[in-house]
């Protein structure tokens, strides 16, 4: 099924009187078209311009569904409980490496912790 079958007819969506409408025709009829420039030839058209058959195309696309589905099914989708063990690995990283960051850089108090006076505790 094809979209433009069943959409709604286009609508304008400026409403020109017919006066301006009139002007605009009267305007556009009295100037001239624009001359091509003597300096510059057209561009030619292309040598080959490569079209293939419908069914050739309808065969191609089904090869191609084909593989991505065939590709798809062999992929392994994670689990939710695997992406929040991945966030949780990302994140004991990431505080870590803020971890030594501070202490390398001795800019924070090991006491108070080291992220805005509150002290990580990683729970098991």
């Amino acid at each position: 099924m094809r979209f433009r079958e069943f959409a709604p007819p286009p609508r304008p969506v400026l409403k020109i009187s017919q006066q301006q409408r009139a002007r605009q025709d009267e305007i556009q009829a009295n100037t001239p078209p624009t001359p091509f420039p003597a300096n510059q030839q057209p561009t030619p058209a292309p040598a080959s311009v490569k079209v293939y058959p419908k069914k050739w195309q309808h065969e191609w696309v089904q090869k191609h569904l084909a593989a991505q589905m065939t590709r798809n099914a062999q992929t392994v989708k994670p689990t939710e409980i695997d992406i929040i063990k991945a966030q949780m690995r990302y994140a004991d990283a990431q505080r870590k490496a803020d971890q030594d960051y501070d202490n390398e850089h001795d800019e924070k108090d090991p006491e108070l912790g080291w992220r805005d006076e509150h002290r990580w505790v990683k729970r098991d």
